[in-house]
């Protein structure tokens, strides 16, 4: 026999010993094994997460240590203890990605949190603390509840907070004194934009964002497309973040889902008798900011044409003050037309009117700022920004009355009339 048969031979064997002296139980099925070695249970279904030691999880859900919100009269404490890890079957809700806000379809709800990752936290518990003598107050929340942030009244009387239910965000009311809390039947609020619910100035009544009633099914996806999807470019240069690029729109039937899930109808709602009623027409309303004198609402409303490489906070505006004296009838002032903001420099602004702001110390003045820079820190000029003031009742011109060395961030100047209170910074 050849050397070249005579080491075929013996692989050939050492392979055969080395199988036949595998124990029989590895080569057994380990589903079928698990199987036999485990109990059935009945009806239980299949799944393909592990657990970890119950040791583990009963830490992991311990309740966390609660958050206090105090009272603006600083003599209750709000104490709340959130849900750390959310189940499974809430992270993988479906949700729609509309221009920068992720949005579950079957409650309106949003879901991302304010830094644009994650899901929103549900609450687990509130609890009353009178500050004087510690007694406390365990509010009864609803079973299964996720209630949100509460947010209290400045006379500390009541507070309000969502309530995501399963199929809408809930408007809830609750009482400081006896730890009650009801719900506002009726109110369907519209968390898109955020900023859904706060108080007014008399902190009895409550400026809503709702869902607008008998909105109907949401427009279906077409199921052969309507056209090409078209970009338009003028050749101008432009700067663009990569973040801005997130959950973009892609399409006319995106641009759909956009104004379907964003209409709104403003609403007042009085806490104590829990009366809706709805104020001016429906409108894809960003943000509302109500004046001191609880007369006047700031009002920003988005508008076409969109942009498919920016988010919604650069999309046409129309910036307006509501004179809401009479529910019935408001009357409706323009403040300013703002255009697609698409070509903002990096670390930059928009041109034109922002960080709009009512005055706290006047009854209904609106300030703001304007750059002249052309938006660009990269220019070199003597002032970044102009602010400017109007008031009520917005039929005048509004007038400069300062100018910022630094880049204006959006707080109130303050002063009786600007003026001699507001000097130029860097003099």
């Amino acid at each position: 026999m050849s050397i070249q048969n005579t080491l075929r031979c013996l692989m050939v064997g050492a392979v055969v010993a080395c199988v036949t002296s595998v124990p029989i139980a590895a080569q057994t099925n380990p589903y079928l094994l698990n199987a036999m070695s485990a109990p059935a249970a009945a009806n239980e279904p299949a799944s393909g997460y592990d657990h970890p030691p119950k040791n583990i999880l009963d830490v992991m859900h311990a309740p966390s240590p609660p958050v206090p919100v105090v009272s603006p009269t600083q003599d209750t404490i709000l104490l709340l203890t959130w849900q750390e890890y959310p189940s499974i079957s809430r992270v993988a809700t479906p949700f729609l990605r509309l221009a920068g806000v992720r949005v579950e379809p079957k409650n309106h709800s949003k879901h991302d949190t304010p830094g644009g990752y994650g899901i929103t936290r549900c609450a687990r518990g509130f609890a009353l603390v009178n500050i004087a003598d510690g007694a406390q107050t365990r509010v009864a929340l609803p079973e299964g509840a996720c209630p949100g942030q509460p947010i209290w009244a400045a006379d500390g009387k009541r507070f309000a907070f969502v309530n995501l239910a399963s199929e809408s965000v809930e408007l809830w009311i609750g009482e400081a004194k006896s730890g009650e809390v009801h719900q506002v039947a009726g109110a369907r609020l519209n968390p898109m934009f955020n900023g859904e619910m706060q108080w007014m100035p008399d902190q009895k009544t409550l400026l809503v964002k709702l869902v607008p009633a008998e909105m109907g099914a949401p427009p279906p996806e077409p199921i052969l497309p309507i056209g090409p999807s078209i970009q338009e470019t003028d050749g101008q240069k432009g700067q663009s973040s990569t973040y801005e690029n997130r959950d973009t729109l892609n399409n006319k039937h995106d641009e759909d889902l956009f104004d379907y899930y964003a209409a709104t109808q403003l609403a007042l709602v009085d806490a104590a008798t829990a009366t809706i009623t709805p104020v001016g027409k429906p409108g894809n309303y960003e943000s509302v900011s109500p004046a001191p004198d609880g007369q006047h609402i700031l009002v920003s409303a988005i508008h076409k044409q969109y942009s498919y490489v920016t988010t919604y906070d650069r999309f046409p505006k129309e910036i307006e003050v509501w004179d809401v004296s009479e529910r019935s009838r408001v009357q409706v002032h323009s403040v300013a037309s703002l255009p697609l903001a698409d070509r903002v420099p990096i670390a930059g602004v928009p041109v034109g009117p922002r960080n709009f702001s009512w005055r706290a110390t006047d009854p209904a003045t609106l300030i703001w700022a304007e750059a002249l820079d052309g938006g660009d820190w990269n220019v070199s000029v003597p002032a970044r920004d102009k602010i400017m003031l109007q008031k009520a009742p917005f039929n005048s011109p509004a007038i400069e009355i300062a100018r910022t060395e630094q880049r204006d961030s959006g707080d109130d100047p303050g002063g009786e009339d600007g003026g001699d209170e507001l000097a130029e910074m860097g003099e």
